[in-house]
């Protein structure tokens, strides 16, 4: 009779040895493909970055005019940069290049937003000279979410979603050089601001990073300044969809 009682507690001990063998060769493959996906997931981060090419030698080309005085709905414009600036300093020579245009104040937004992710006050000081202070506060404040740490709301390429052949399902990795597609909105006419002391002009971005296409633009280039500035802009800093590699 005792040796049967020995016997089972004998079974019994063996199924409970294989059954912590299994959990834990379960556990461990688990571990392996949560590590698997935040490997891939960091590396298309390091892809995405360093298809940037950041040099303070980057140049900007901007193709097709909007009259700052005419509004013509539709007009189609785009800007084309060969690297994202890194330091305030490079921001600044970007928008020696382009802030004298409407559109080149939308393509410095879409750099300051980048030079935020990686270099919070460099991004702030570029965001605060392209901005007007309402805008930039709203919009600081809402970069900090979305380049937060939430793993479910962050979305700190949301300056990538943006460039004209960026997809979700590529990632939002293209390479340079880079362009940002725009539009004249043609529901918006321009129209004057005693506040913004300037003609606010209204601009649409063509990307594939949202449900819908296009994200709208307000700029204004205030009396008296020689650069365009941002004075709307929420459609840019809504989060956009996540990137699938």
């Amino acid at each position: 009779m005792n040796s049967r009682i020995v016997t089972s507690f004998t079974a019994i001990a063996l199924i409970a040895a294989m059954a912590l063998a299994t959990t834990n060769a379960c556990a461990q493959r688990n571990n392996r493909k949560a590590r698997g996906i935040k490997t891939e997931r960091t590396t298309a981060n390091a892809q995405r970055k360093a298809t940037g090419t950041h040099n303070s030698g980057a140049v900007a080309r901007v193709s097709g005019t909007v009259d700052p005085n005419r509004w013509e709905g539709d007009k189609k414009t785009s800007v084309t940069f060969t690297a994202f600036p890194t330091t305030l300093a490079e921001w600044k020579a970007m928008q020696s290049q382009l802030g004298g245009e409407p559109q080149g104040a939308v393509a410095l937004q879409v750099m300051a937003f980048e030079l935020y992710r990686n270099n919070r006050a460099d991004g702030e000081a570029a965001l605060r000279l392209n901005n007007t202070s309402t805008n930039y506060n709203s919009t600081v404040g809402r970069l900090r979410e979305i380049m937060g740490k939430d793993q479910y709301y962050a979305r700190p390429y949301i300056a990538w979603a943006m460039l004209k052949g960026a997809t979700p399902e590529n990632g939002y990795q293209v390479r340079a050089p880079f362009t940002i597609d725009m539009k004249v909105d043609p529901n918006k006419k321009y129209q004057e601001s005693q506040l913004l002391r300037g003609t606010v002009i209204y601009l649409l971005i063509d990307s594939k990073g949202w449900d819908t296409n296009w994200r709208g633009v307000e700029v204004v280039k205030p009396q008296g300044s020689d650069y365009y500035v941002v004075s709307n802009c929420p459609a840019m800093y809504t989060q956009c969809k996540e990137a699938l590699k």
